[in-house]
């Protein structure tokens, strides 16, 4: 019995030693394993979300010049987390002094990984000491904005895309393309990011996304906000010193670039147009806090380390354009944000300017066709063998169809939370009333407005918005809140709040309740005192009669008839199609 006892005991202790020694073995090949996913994008493997934010947990927990932070949840429950590397060691944006603070927001579109992959590499070369961050520059990277998303990997989505060989789906987890919530922020995740974006007010803002559509020779296009609607300080700096560096840099780099391919149909050589983003994008809301806003559009039909390498060289010319012009940047900012403080006109909506139009020098390829095999009818084909270098015409400028004038200040009733929501996640200082008070105020109708016939991320969008202005005396109560038109973030204030906003609230549906009216009459009993009400009125009876006389369907529809002389009278609700945001003059 003892002869077994010991044969068991070095057996069990020889099979213990051996598992420890495989269980050793095995952590050894999974670190040596998660330490090369800076490299998977050569094998045409993106990395997994997992993979990505454990890889800058690990750095954040060994190196005191770079820390990780947690900014709230996203709609599956996973923190939106944010990476920062400062050589200065300071992680507290109202303690950085003279240093350009750039956000990367990669994943807003997780079947478009490029952004993700070369921030990984981008990471992993500076904590190796292969490249190196300026002093000047703080780096905030986003890992992967839309996370839902990013979980949903298969080889099926993006089936135009060369590569990766898996890669994440466009929706969310409420199927909402987060690059257009923005403003609405329906999302979980855009109220983690806005939480983000307001706490660290980027200098430089960059979006990461891999292009659809035509075909061309340039690995890179991109995105710079459209200079028309970017503050004057900003824009000129921009215009001037941003862009031509990092075009140049690019170009030496060997790797041209050309603005993002925005074409009038599908041949780029009868020309195209910069990219109009208004304030439901990434770049688009960036601008409305005088950020210097761009989105890298890599080529989807380039190969997946191909792009990514193109992606990791515009962050790195980044970066250099931040150094080398920090004083400008700085300065410009300070200006802008000044400005919007004391400005008083605000343009809402913008269109091409079809009148102005410069030429660009463009690398393509000519387009043939071909009968399809599936219709039968005629299909393009961009012929490779025949690739060209010409100018083509470019429209890069717009021109504002409409202004306002700002009021003194707005009063939004406490009864629109969601409003109010969204303005105190922008960091909007708004005051409480302190008693019900009659207020003498300039009040917008709702006249005209057309609404989508489909749902356009979760909302039936409404447009060509027209309105009418009053100026009537309104009750309002304790709790209803003022916002002073005299802060740095009018340009927020102003185009989220105006009912005539291509993006404001009411566009995207906040305020849908005052469209419908609640009180109503008996067409039996309103009979005799409309006969009383057309007596004693005599221009409301010769407009009625006038009506009648031109409008054949009206003067045959007695309910239409009534309805008409209904909402003319003492009797109909005032609030009715008024928008409920106030304007004090």
């Amino acid at each position: 019995m003892k002869k077994n006892a010991r044969f068991l005991q070095k057996y069990f202790s020889t099979y213990f030693i051996r598992c420890m020694l495989i269980c050793t073995f095995l952590m050894i090949q999974s670190t040596c394993f998660s330490q090369e996913i800076w490299n998977y994008y050569k094998t045409n493997k993106s990395v997994t979300y997992e993979e990505a934010v454990n890889y800058y947990h690990s750095l954040a927990a060994k190196d005191d010049r770079c820390k990780m932070f947690d900014y709230g949840k996203t709609d599956c429950g996973r923190p939106l987390e944010l990476f920062v590397i400062n050589e200065q060691k300071v992680f507290d944006r109202n303690q950085i002094k003279k240093q350009i603070v750039v956000l990367v927001n990669n994943g807003i579109h997780p079947g478009e990984p490029d952004g993700i992959d070369a921030c990984v590499r981008l990471v992993h070369d500076w904590s190796t000491g292969k490249i190196t961050i300026p002093n000047n520059v703080v780096l905030a990277i986003i890992p992967v904005y839309n996370i839902d998303g990013a979980l949903r990997r298969s080889e099926f989505t993006r089936i135009n895309q060369n590569g990766p060989t898996e890669s994440g789906f466009r929706g969310n987890a409420r199927n909402l393309d987060l690059n257009r919530d923005f403003i609405k922020c329906d999302s979980k995740n855009a109220k983690s990011f806005t939480k983000l974006y307001q706490t660290w007010d980027p200098d430089i803002f960059i979006d990461t996304h891999v292009s659809d559509g035509a075909d061309y020779s340039y690995t890179m296009t991109l995105i710079d906000s459209q200079k028309d609607k970017l503050s004057p300080a900003v824009s000129d700096v921009m215009q001037k010193s941003i862009k031509p560096f990092l075009y140049s840099s690019m170009e030496k780099k060997k790797i041209e670039m050309v603005p993002y391919v925005n074409v009038f149909g599908d041949d780029p050589s009868k020309g195209m147009a910069a990219f109009y983003e208004s304030p439901r994008f990434a770049s688009g809301y960036a601008a409305l806090f005088h950020s210097f806003p761009f989105v890298t559009e890599t080529h989807m039909l380039k190969p997946f380390s191909q792009r990514v390498d193109a992606t990791y060289e515009f962050l790195l010319s980044s970066m250099e354009v931040a150094d080398k012009f920090i004083n400008e940047i700085i300065i410009s900012r300070i200006k802008s944000k000044a400005a919007s403080v004391s400005q008083d006109k605000f343009y809402l909506n913008w269109q091409l300017d079809t009148t102005h139009v410069d030429s660009l020098l463009f690398k393509g390829y000519d387009i043939d066709t071909k009968k399809s095999e599936i219709t039968g009818k005629e299909r393009i084909v961009f012929n490779h063998n025949k690739a060209y270098s010409r100018n083509i015409p470019f429209a890069s400028n717009y021109l504002p169809s409409d202004s306002i004038v700002k009021p003194r200040a707005y009063i939004i009733p406490q009864a629109w939370q969601e409003v109010i929501e969204r303005l105190q996640l922008n960091g909007i200082d708004m005051q409480e009333l302190k008693s019900d008070s009659v207020v003498k105020a300039e009040v917008n109708y709702i006249e005209n407005y057309q609404t989508g016939k489909n749902p356009y991320e979760g909302h039936y969008l409404h447009s060509k918005i027209t309105t009418r202005k009053e100026q009537q005396e309104i009750k309002c109560l304790k709790g209803d809140y003022l916002v002073m038109a005299n802060q740095w973030k009018n340009r927020y204030i102003v185009e989220t709040l105006e009912p005539t906003a291509v993006d404001g609230f009411f566009a995207w549906n906040f305020f849908d309740e005052i469209l419908q009216q609640k009180e109503w009459f008996s067409d039996y009993l309103f009979e005799d005192m409309a006969v009383t009400m057309l007596a004693d009125n005599p221009q409301l009876k010769s407009d009625f009669e006038e009506r009648k006389s031109r409008d054949t369907v009206f003067a045959n529809d007695s309910w239409a008839q009534l309805t008409y002389l209904y909402q003319h009278s003492k009797y109909y609700e005032k609030s009715h199609l008024r928008y409920p945001i106030l304007r004090i003059q």
